[in-house]
């Protein structure tokens, strides 16, 4: 997955000493962009779960677990 992004010199790919994974990285010429992509979506998340209570948000992160966990296990129902 991080193939091409390596080569167009997006990220940065390191290799553990763990063979069988890579750590890769934002590249420090494109994080100023990146950070300003991210920021946007997160002052979004801010925005929207601002007026919850504390209870309220950690049900609807909970939510969201659920649903992911969900969504990405493989069941046998096809």
């Amino acid at each position: 997955m991080a193939g091409e992004p390596s080569r167009k010199d997006v990220v940065d790919r390191h290799d553990d000493a763990d063979r069988r994974r890579t750590i890769v990285s934002i590249a420090e010429a494109n994080r100023a962009s990146a950070d300003a992509w991210l920021a946007r979506g997160a002052q979004a998340w801010r925005t929207a779960l601002e007026p919850l209570t504390h209870e309220q948000r950690e049900t609807f992160v909970e939510t969201l677990r659920t649903y992911e966990r969900e969504a990405s296990a493989e069941h046998g129902d096809a």
